[in-house]
């Protein structure tokens, strides 16, 4: 009976501390984006931010991480799930990095270097466009009175490609006939550049070599610069000055070892395995500066009074900054611009706005 006794108390201890290990796991949340919809998102980054990480790892730091999709919808941006305790790192492109970064006070962890094409690169341009056909279309000085389709307020290929534009002595709100901000919509955009829906179209400089490179020979690229990252030439069109690439953010609440034991794994990622291929990666560096896109966007007030980045899916309304001598018409008035100018809005339900930039209405008084 004792020996029973002995027994059953040995298999309790070893039962009660195979348990306690496995309470003792931490889950790291890391969000992931890119435009397209959940499914395309994961189907990209989940083999490496969830598959890849949990097997590099060192797995005596009692660690598993789990890939969340972001900044799909109002209800996932990053900055609302970091709100919520749900977020630990980000993944995504350098604009909304900074905002997290400003926001929270984040640690930037490691830049990726993409994989397009078959060529290498550690930084990203972005990319005005039009058809090829569209012959009225032959330079930027041509945008004016054209319909104009973007991305959010706050991407980096609208601020970017909006300074480009005044530049030329286009103001994007008060020039064009029609502007519409497609979010992540960029295949939409391409397909109404491609329908004649729209006129030209801002995007980032990789994403319709890396989509759909079947539809480059269609299209026409704008103020293509040669432009170079750190000495290494970027090898394909870009209308502005190049920006790093995708970057992974974290809290400054995770301890030291698990984000140095991610670092190096990310570093270490093998660019011949199906998780990189899939996301079209090479492998990480540690991380670039984001100073100047930080100074960029705060240049462009992309900021609100609280110090965070606009809401990629607030009004845009009310970031809207007309040239002297106009001011943004009432939301009756814009209501009606599109229809009093004979314009139709694209499919989709994206927000589209008519020229709301209007002149204004000088008042003389006497006495």
């Amino acid at each position: 009976q004792l020996q029973d006794a002995m027994r059953t108390s040995l298999f309790c201890m070893v039962l009660f501390r195979v348990c306690a290990s496995a309470a003792a796991v931490t889950q790291y949340n890391v969000g992931i984006w890119y435009p397209t919809t959940k499914e395309g998102v994961m189907g990209l980054y989940k083999g490496i931010f969830e598959d890849y990480l949990n097997k590099a790892v060192d797995p005596s730091l009692n660690v598993r991480f789990k890939a969340v999709v972001v900044d799909l919808d109002a209800s996932t941006t990053s900055e609302r799930l970091i709100d919520a305790n749900q977020l630990d790192f980000v993944f995504t492109m350098i604009g909304r990095i900074v905002c997290v970064q400003r926001a929270f006070d984040w640690i930037i962890l490691a830049t990726a270097r993409n994989r397009v094409l078959g060529k290498e690169m550690g930084a990203q341009g972005t990319i005005m466009y039009s058809l090829k056909s569209n012959t009225a279309i032959k330079s930027v000085a041509d945008f004016k009175g054209k319909r104009i389709g973007v991305a959010h307020i706050n991407s980096g290929s609208f601020y970017m490609d909006k300074q480009v534009l005044e530049d030329y002595g286009v103001h994007i709100f008060k020039d064009p006939s029609m502007v519409i901000f497609y979010g992540n919509g960029f295949a939409d955009q391409l397909s109404h550049i491609l329908t004649d829906k729209i006129d030209v179209g801002f995007t980032g400089g990789t994403f319709l070599m890396q989509k759909f490179p079947d539809q480059i020979p269609n299209l026409v690229f704008h103020d293509v610069i040669n432009a170079t990252y750190e000495s290494e030439p970027y090898p394909f069109p870009t209308s502005s000055p190049l920006t790093p690439t995708f970057t992974l953010a974290c809290s400054q609440q995770i301890p030291f070892p698990v984000k140095t034991a991610v670092l190096e794994a990310l570093m270490n990622l093998d660019p011949n395995s199906a998780a990189a291929k899939a996301a079209g990666l090479v492998n990480f560096t540690t991380a670039a500066s984001a100073f100047d896109v930080r100074a960029s966007m705060e240049h462009a007030s992309l900021f609100d009074s609280t110090g965070r980045c606009i809401s990629p899916f607030g009004d845009a309304r009310g970031y809207m900054a007309c040239p002297p001598g106009t001011v943004l018409d009432t939301p009756k008035g814009l209501a009606k611009r599109c229809e009093a100018n004979q314009l139709t809005c694209p499919p989709g339900g994206y927000p589209c706005y008519c020229s709301p930039c209007v002149p204004t209405i000088h008042v003389s008084l006497y006495p």
